[in-house]
C-alpha cells in the first residue's frame, strides 16, 4: 500500500456525503410522489391535472439517481465523477430557480429555496476544490478507517 491510501480527503468525503444525501432525498420524494399518483389513478380519481407533478416526480427521481451515481464515481475516484455531479448540481440550480419563479411565495417555499441553494453552493464549492480535483487525479478510492 502507498501513503496515498491513507490520505484523508475531507472535501471528497464531504461532496460524496452531500451527493448521496441529496440523491436519497430526491429518489425518495420522486418515488413517493409517483406512488401517490399511481394510487390516485388506480382509485378512479381524475389525474389529468397532475401532469406537472408527475414531471417533477420523474425529474426528482432521475436527478437523485444521477447524484447517487456521481457519489459512487467520486468514491471510486473515477474521472467522470466531477462531470456527473456538476451536471446534477447545474440541473438542480435551474430547478430551484424555476421553482422560485413559478411557485407562490410562502414562508416554507422561501425557506426551502434558500436551504436548497445553500446546499448546492456548498456542493459547487467542494466540486471546484483542489481536494476533489487531487482525489480524482490520483485515482485512489476513498476509504473509511
Amino acid at each position: 500500500m502507498t501513503d496515498h491510501d491513507h490520505t484523508p480527503r475531507p472535501a471528497a468525503l464531504g461532496l460524496t456525503g452531500l451527493a448521496v444525501g441529496l440523491g436519497i432525498i430526491g429518489v425518495s420524494i420522486g418515488f413517493a410522489t409517483l406512488l401517490g399518483l399511481t394510487a390516485t389513478a388506480s382509485g378512479g380519481d381524475e389525474t389529468t391535472d397532475y401532469g406537472p407533478m408527475a414531471v417533477t416526480a420523474v425529474s426528482s427521481l432521475v436527478l437523485g439517481l444521477l447524484l447517487i451515481a456521481g457519489a459512487v464515481l467520486l468514491w471510486r475516484a473515477h474521472r467522470a465523477a466531477r462531470v456527473v455531479i456538476g451536471v446534477a448540481v447545474a440541473l438542480l440550480v435551474m430547478s430551484s430557480i424555476a421553482r422560485m419563479v413559478v411557485d407562490s411565495v410562502t414562508f416554507i417555499s422561501v425557506l426551502g429555496s434558500v436551504l436548497s441553494l445553500c446546499a448546492l453552493v456548498a456542493m459547487g464549492v467542494l466540486l471546484a476544490s483542489s481536494g476533489v480535483r487531487e482525489h480524482v487525479r490520483e485515482g485512489v478510492p476513498l476509504r473509511l478507517n
